[in-house]
């Protein structure tokens, strides 16, 4: 946008320029011509007033040469005919020539002044428009570029603005401008982010219930069938059939997770393959200051093999960061972050040693509600496909579930 304004400024500058110096070119060089005439004439008056001083016999090529200048001819012709040069050059068409009488002797002096002279003088003028042009074009250009620069710089900010807005930081504060087209568009850009921002949050809450609603009672299932496996009591002939229905509600829920991601494809390409082991040491670094500060430690167990999951990194982190800091806040001891890997997801489980104060399960997303503290951890990971669970343990040990990546695609590929 700048470079076209400062072309279009410039464009127009020299447009006008060469039509202004076109016009003045050529009433210049006809004033240089007469200002050239009326010397020549001039001169040729004051050589006849100087030649009459003179008697016949003093008149000489050389005496005739002092009262010329260069690029002048000066000839005496006497009554008799008799001429007296200073010097002969080639005759031009455009020399300017003045002829006087000699006063009360019936001789005359003819001056002639050679084109050249007078092409000079107009080329002389005419370079000075040259410069001025020149000048003014330049001139036209720091301009143009300074304007351009103005006019074009709350656009650039809208513009990141904009960029922002379509990496879904709805909030941001769109920049203000007093010119009146960026103010406009900075008011519809607002609009359309206040707009976008309600319908992905209507759209977070749909997929946040449907998700509750479908895979909550589906893990509550499975979480009973295995436990109902480990039971001494199961005869091996139901503890197979179990885990035989176990690997079905595996499908179902796989199935159930491709359906819900089915259409929102938008969000799926914002995600990517995360190491939740990755996560986990990040996490520590982020928040070891704070837990310094508390007289805290913050562990990580190692991991052998890596922990992939699908989703947005930045989700990922916003749920994490909110289970540590419920252990920093309300819980005692070292926090311990492990990672366990399931059948079909992965359990990021932080463990502090306080005591439990927190009923054990799974915890329920308030997707239409305001939600704070492990709530929102709760809609947060149900928006990504997982849950929160808190273990049945002494001490306080919560848990993120995530789908590992590997199934989630080929549940995808089941449903395709």
């Amino acid at each position: 946008m700048r470079e076209r304004l400062v072309v279009t400024l410039v464009a127009m500058t020299v447009g006008m320029i060469a039509v202004f110096g076109v016009v003045r070119a050529y009433s210049t060089a006809n004033l240089v011509q007469d200002q050239e005439r009326e010397s020549v004439s001039e001169s040729a008056d004051l050589v006849a007033v100087a030649v009459a001083a003179r008697g016949p016999d003093e008149i000489t090529p050389a005496f005739l040469d002092q009262l010329t200048q260069e690029g002048q001819t000066l000839t005496y012709m006497a009554e008799d005919g008799t001429r007296i040069s200073t010097r002969t050059a080639p005759r031009d068409d455009d020399d300017i020539s003045a002829t006087r009488p000699v006063a009360d002797t019936g001789a005359r002096v003819i001056l002639t002044q050679q084109a050249s002279v007078s092409a000079g003088r107009v080329s002389d003028a005419l370079w000075s428009l040259v410069l001025v042009g020149l000048a003014l074009a330049v001139l036209a250009a720091v301009i143009g570029w300074l304007l351009a620069q103005r006019f074009a710089y709350p656009f650039r900010r809208l513009a990141e603005d904009a960029k922002r807005i379509g990496e879904g930081h709805f909030d941001t504060p769109v920049h203000r401008s007093n010119m009146r087209e960026a103010a406009e568009l900075g008011d519809a850009l607002r609009s359309a982010a206040g707009q976008l921002d309600e319908l992905v949050r209507r759209e977070r809450n749909l997929a946040v219930v449907a998700s509750h609603e479908l895979r909550t009672p589906i893990t509550a299932l499975r979480l009973s069938l295995e436990d109902l496996t480990l039971w001494p009591e199961t005869p091996p002939a139901v503890a197979d059939e179990l885990q035989h229905s176990l690997t079905q509600v595996d499908r179902l829920s796989g199935v159930v997770t491709a359906l819900l991601e089915s259409g929102g494809d938008r969000r799926k390409n914002r995600g990517s393959t995360v190491d939740l082991a990755t996560v986990a040491t990040d996490a520590a670094k982020r928040w070891s200051a704070q837990a310094e500060a508390a007289g805290r430690e913050i562990t990580v167990l190692p991991t052998e093999d890596p922990a992939m999951v699908w989703a947005a990194r930045e989700a990922i982190d916003a749920v994490v960061d909110i289970l540590i800091e419920n252990a920093l806040l309300h819980g005692s001891g070292t926090v311990t972050i492990e990672i366990f890997r399931d059948s079909t997801h992965f359990r990021f489980r932080v463990h502090d040693e306080g005591s439990r104060v927190i009923e054990p399960g799974v915890l329920h997303a308030s997707p239409t509600e305001a939600v704070s503290g492990l709530s929102d951890a709760a809609t947060r990971a149900e928006a990504l496909g997982g849950f929160i669970g808190v273990g049945d343990h002494p001490t306080t040990l919560v848990a993120l579930f995530l789908p590992r990546a590997d199934r989630r695609r080929r549940a995808s590929d089941a449903v395709r």
